[in-house]
């Protein structure tokens, strides 16, 4: 299976005003579960391009500024 990699970064606020911010900015708001606590991160919108409109299945690996990556399975996306 093949592997993507996003870069993104975490986010401080939560909620419906700073989302609909990064919208604007061209970035995606994320959710990463598993682990003790979700985690919310920010990356770029061209950055899922390869990862949604494919008919095949991908990996991806979630690469943050604090050198911490992450594998995960693309499960759930709104439009």
């Amino acid at each position: 299976m093949e592997s993507i990699t996003i870069k993104g970064s975490k986010r401080e606020s939560v909620g419906k005003v700073s989302t609909k911010a990064l919208r604007n900015a061209g970035k995606v708001p994320c959710v990463l579960y598993g682990g003790e606590k979700p985690l919310h991160f920010s990356a770029n919108e061209l950055a899922f391009k390869n990862l949604v409109y494919t008919p095949t299945a991908h990996t991806s690996v979630l690469e943050f500024e604090d050198v911490k990556t992450f594998e995960a399975f693309f499960q759930d996306i709104q439009f």
